[in-house]
């Protein structure tokens, strides 16, 4: 891999090289079939190979050269011979295609409507002056029959598909080198057609931000499929299609038809890798199958499967061509299929009454076409809906499954501050304490020395409860100062008694006492029972009574696994009825502040925590460990 994109990288500078080198196998297939040399047939193929050679440096010149060709061919006195004929169309088509893909927009949309302007002329070129000629039946108007206008329509229409089809892969190309050099520099190197044209030509903005690219990226698993897929095609379609069994009008023959086959089967093979080159590959494959006299054949099933395709897969330009395709492609196949009907059974007369029944054989394949080809194109459609609302899906409860984890996060954060600020005051009342413990001893140690010894009595106490608190705060930070004295378990009287003015009965029952508890404990009590009964008035069903129970315990988890002495919370209120959404209805539970706060407080006291619906109620069970003692 290294070695080829060191590969890549030199031959970068030298891409200029393919149009030119095209111009000149262009010029060498008309020496090498020994086409006769005139002058004017010389003079148009030399317009032809050099509007090819400039097309990717020189567009506007270019698109000249191509309208001298044309019209210098067009006024020739000898008609040329089919190899001629075909090699100034593929002159044209390459031409039209380099230059959508290199010219500025002006140049670009004037080399459309040049597409659609020779496509007539040369489909004059083909079939009136030409050697391909249409059975001289019907009428004659202006010294033609009328079969042979009928066939240069048909013809003219032909072309016209075949140069727009160049015309839409080379305005693709040019979109998706935009792209690359708008964002992505190395996303053009992931497309051939890209790659060969990513440079010379007019500067193309990227003006449209909701697109795929030209070419999308597969998983080896899809690609091998896509590949599987396609030869299976091709080995179910070959026998069938080369043994005429669907029908072959003219003289194409079964060599015509496998070729045909072989196209559909490369536009199924690369139809999600790149949805517009297989709408252009199958396209000219149609072109190809009508023009070698082919009726319906079974692999014409290739064309749902690319319709399907460019609305599955496709960007908005694409999806948006393939069905533009399935109305101009029921319109051509079923002229195509009345008119050579007609035409094999000699019926093709405009004074008798046989035309009413080509209209309204016109008119029904029309019907058919277009409900077969747009019902492909409608089911790509709704497959594309359906994968776009399932990833919307996926998005949507993975983003609230990151907002639950960014609230929690966030949630606990805030904790950890509040609790900095309400220990704040705790710490520093401590070692006023101890401050002035000592201050008062050293003073009065000679006036009163029983009083030393009460003195570093209550620093001893106090400093032990203080370092307590300052190990509980080891890793918090003080972010805001305090705002006044934190409360206890004492305060929780008034806090019941106002959860009782707002509308829910409680009930407080305690057991032992609650002293052991150190202040860090105590403030982490008090707010765990305050929460509880906030959400319980909140959420609860407030006409059944809540119960707060504070028991002292000689054993408990203090969350260490020591099993020490502690103060054991319960506080348990009734549910409300109601129904809760699960992710796969794309919902979730709102992740309120109430429990995450309660965990830290009890964590980062050195307890512990629980909290769920038991039964029909809603339980909080919390442990906070005794405080350490002088």
């Amino acid at each position: 891999m290294p070695n080829r994109s060191s590969l890549v990288e030199r031959i970068v500078p030298y891409r200029w090289v393919l149009e030119p080198a095209l111009g000149v196998v262009l010029f060498l297939a008309w020496l090498i079939t020994g086409l006769p040399f005139e002058f004017q047939s010389v003079l148009a193929l030399t317009f032809y190979s050099a509007a090819v050679a400039i097309s990717r440096v020189l567009p506007p010149l270019s698109l000249g050269m191509l309208w001298l060709a044309v019209l210098t061919e067009a006024t020739e006195t000898v008609s040329m011979p089919m190899p001629f004929r075909v090699i100034s169309t593929v002159a044209v088509l390459i031409a039209v295609f380099s230059i959508a893909a290199h010219a500025g927009n002006v140049v670009r949309w004037l080399d459309f409507a040049s597409a659609i302007l020779i496509a007539p002329m040369l489909a004059y070129l083909f079939t009136v002056r030409g050697e391909l000629k249409f059975p001289l039946i019907g009428p004659v108007i202006g010294g033609y029959y009328t079969s042979q206008g009928v066939g240069l329509l048909l013809m003219s229409l032909l072309l016209a598909v075949t140069f727009v089809a160049g015309w839409l892969l080379g305005f693709l190309v040019a979109r998706q080198r935009a792209t690359g050099a708008a964002g992505d520099a190395g996303a053009a190197d992931h497309s051939v057609l890209v790659w060969l044209a990513s440079s010379g030509g007019t500067p193309v903005s990227a003006s449209d931000p909701n697109r795929t690219g030209l070419v999308r990226r597969l998983t080896g698993r899809q690609l091998t499929f896509d590949i599987a897929g396609a030869v299976l095609f091709a080995v179910f379609c070959l026998p069938l299609d080369s043994a005429g069994l669907f029908g072959v009008g003219g003289d194409g023959g079964a060599r015509s038809a496998i070729v045909v086959v072989i196209g559909f089967t490369v536009a199924v093979a690369v139809r999600r890798i790149s949805p517009a080159v297989a709408l252009a590959i199958a396209w000219l494959t149609a072109v190809l199958q009508m023009t070698t006299g082919h009726s319906i054949q079974f692999s014409d099933v290739g064309i749902l499967i690319v319709l399907y395709a460019t609305a599955a897969y496709g960007d908005r330009i694409v999806r948006w061509s393939g069905l533009i395709s399935a109305g101009l492609g029921a319109v051509v196949a079923a002229l195509y299929l009345s008119l050579t009907a007609a035409l094999n059974q000699s019926y093709l007369d405009l004074l008798s009454g046989a035309i009413s029944r080509l209209a309204l054989e016109f008119v029904f394949l029309v019907v058919v076409s277009v409900t077969v080809l747009g019902l492909s194109w409608v089911l790509g459609l709704l497959m594309r809906t359906w994968r776009n609302a399932r990833v919307s899906r996926r998005a949507q409860v993975v983003a609230e499954f990151d907002r639950a984890r960014a609230v929690e996060d966030v949630v606990v954060e805030q904790e950890r501050t509040r609790i900095a600020r309400d220990m704040h005051d705790v710490v520093a009342h401590s070692l006023a304490v101890v401050i002035a413990q000592a201050d008062g001893a050293r003073y009065a140690r000679h006036a009163d020395p029983d009083s030393v010894d009460e003195a570093l009595k209550t620093i001893a106490s106090t400093a032990r409860s203080a370092l307590g608190d300052v190990r509980v705060l080891l890793a918090e930070l003080r972010h805001s100062q305090p705002e006044g004295p934190q409360p206890s378990l004492d305060d929780l009287d008034r806090t019941v008694e106002q959860v009782r003015a707002a509308g829910l009965d409680v009930t407080v029952e305690r057991i032992g006492g609650y002293g052991i508890l150190g202040s860090a404990q105590q403030i982490a009590a008090y707010r765990i029972v305050q929460e509880a009964l906030t959400n319980a008035l909140r959420h609860g069903d407030t006409s059944q009574p809540a119960t707060v129970v504070i028991a002292e315990v000689a054993t408990g988890d203090g969350g260490t696994g020591d099993g020490g002495p502690g103060v054991a919370i319960t506080v348990r209120n009734t549910m409300k009825t109601v129904t809760i959404d699960t992710p796969s209805s794309g919902a979730l539970p709102r992740i309120g502040h109430g429990l995450p706060g309660m965990r830290e407080r009890a964590s980062l006291a050195g307890g512990s925590l629980a909290a769920g619906p038991a039964g029909s109620d809603f339980l909080v069970s919390a442990f906070l460990p005794a405080g350490e003692k002088a």
